[in-house]
């Protein structure tokens, strides 16, 4: 029998995940970002960071509003990702949200006028996720920004994941790079 490459596992993974999150309510997504910020917003890597980057939801994700407004209330540096070349991705500094646009992909960014802030100065990055595991593995859209980015910075990474999105393991290559924490509407993993 012919193993299925790494590749072939993430796509089937990714489709499993979908299937999963398909019946997702916007009720539901604020529900979960509300109480994964709660549990966030407890421990000491939320309340020790000055600079956070976090993502901005999109209807299927957990809602980020509860974080990104508590971050700009309690004058850390927010810092917004925006989609740059392929592939890659650069940190903004904001001071307020009305000013974000949609990007290449439909997903709210910061203005490329805003300043750009260096990956090695962010304390802590909150990433989306389609799948985690409580290893830490996440498993997004397959397009690596967040692996390439975790990769010049020595942020503390939290992944927001649905509790029905948790896969026991996932498939992974060298390029992963795993979040040190996951946080579901449920708990920490």
């Amino acid at each position: 029998m012919e193993q299925k490459s790494i590749r072939e596992q993430k796509r089937e993974a990714r489709a499993e995940a979908r299937a999963r999150l398909a019946g997702c309510t916007p009720e539901d997504t604020a529900r979960w970002g509300e109480a994964m910020f709660e549990y966030l917003r407890v421990l000491p890597v939320w309340n020790t960071a000055r600079t956070v980057m976090c993502f901005v939801s999109t209807p299927s994700e957990p809602d980020t509003r509860p974080l990104l407004q508590a971050a700009l209330r309690q004058g850390r540096a927010l810092c917004l990702p925006r989609q740059c070349e392929a592939g890659w991705m650069e940190a903004h500094r904001v001071a307020a949200l009305f000013a974000l646009r949609p990007g290449p992909h439909g997903i709210l960014e910061p203005p490329c006028t805003l300043p750009v802030v260096d990956p090695a100065a962010i304390d802590l990055i909150v990433a989306p996720c389609l799948a985690a595991a409580p290893s830490g593995v996440r498993l997004g859209h397959g397009g690596g920004f967040y692996d390439r980015f975790f990769a010049r910075s020595g942020a503390a990474r939290v992944v927001f994941c649905p509790s029905a999105a948790v896969f026991s393991r996932l498939p992974a290559d060298e390029f992963d790079l795993p979040a040190d924490l996951v946080i579901t509407e449920r708990g920490i993993l």
